[in-house]
């Protein structure tokens, strides 16, 4: 249990350290970044891949084609992430978008597939709920009002993505039973494609973006597929109702990290959101 508690923390330090680097990203591009580093990651999940496969993942039509509409679902919320981040401040769209996630996650378990919630679940999503009001308000200058509103909004354009990949991925690694590194390789294959076509005449320019933020592109792709992969081994080795609440905490690190290297504005109080957040991610998973 222990190995999993330091896995999972391991993983949200890697999880909010690649989103801070990528906010830092201010690329030409947002789509053509996220496609630099997106064929970086193939090189570094290549490895995994062959590993999976020497041990006898079965590399099926049924992971191809599951993979493919994850890989959709994955690009929608890069592209829309680094959006994001080249729009509004890390310590507003991060907590939303992780926040909001797994409520409307929960909602769609609760409306569509007709799970039932417990006290404690539903007041999880009261302390999100105001957690994403405290990082969302306050008195603010016009022009960091305006950046404020636009995280919300992209924070909550991305929980639907966030919410969308969470519910496929889950389903096709346990209702398809398919090999979940596998499965991610072959995503970030089909990822690659998705990305190729949708950028068409952009990637024109991935060489300049390439050259100028190479090192944060291979940053990024390192510490993605392992913040990841961290989680997933920690899934073998403890139950997802001590493994989620703990990975929630990247919310908090990824606040303080904005607020202490960034310098970004109203740290105290969006950390103070950000924890209330965690919290209610916590309570909504245990209920």
């Amino acid at each position: 249990m222990l190995t999993a508690v330091v896995l999972t923390l391991l993983g949200s330090v890697a999880h909010a350290a690649w989103n801070l680097l990528a906010s830092r990203a201010h690329a030409e591009d947002a789509r053509v970044f996220v496609w630099v580093y997106s064929m970086f990651s193939l090189v570094a999940l290549a490895p995994a891949a062959a590993v999976a496969l020497a041990r006898g993942a079965d590399l099926s039509w049924t992971l191809v084609a599951a993979s493919a509409l994850s890989a959709v679902l994955h690009t929608a919320y890069a592209v829309s992430l680094q959006a994001a981040y080249s729009r509004s401040d890390l310590n507003v769209t991060y907590p939303v978008a992780r926040g909001l996630g797994p409520v409307l996650a929960s909602a769609f378990a609760v409306v569509v597939l007709q799970e039932r919630l417990s006290p404690v679940g539903w007041a999880g999503i009261a302390l999100i709920t105001a957690g994403v009001g405290v990082v969302s308000t306050g008195a603010a200058p016009a022009h960091l009002q305006a950046r404020r509103a636009a995280g919300v909004r992209w924070g909550v354009l991305i929980a639907f993505a966030i919410a969308a990949y969470t519910l496929w991925d889950a389903h096709a690694v346990a209702g398809l039973g398919v090999d979940p590194v596998l499965y991610y390789a072959v995503g970030g294959v089909w990822m690659c494609g998705v990305l190729t076509v949708s950028s068409g005449a952009r990637l024109r320019l991935a060489g300049e973006v390439a050259r100028r933020h190479w090192r944060t592109g291979a940053a990024v792709a390192v510490l993605s597929p392992v913040a990841y992969v961290l989680v997933l081994v920690a899934l073998t080795m403890a139950p997802v109702s001590v493994v989620a609440p703990l990975r929630s905490t990247s919310i908090v690190i990824g606040s303080l990290l904005a607020w202490w290297w960034l310098g970004e504005a109203h740290g105290a109080r969006r950390l103070v959101g950000a924890v209330v957040v965690t919290a209610g991610v916590a309570a909504l998973v245990l209920g």
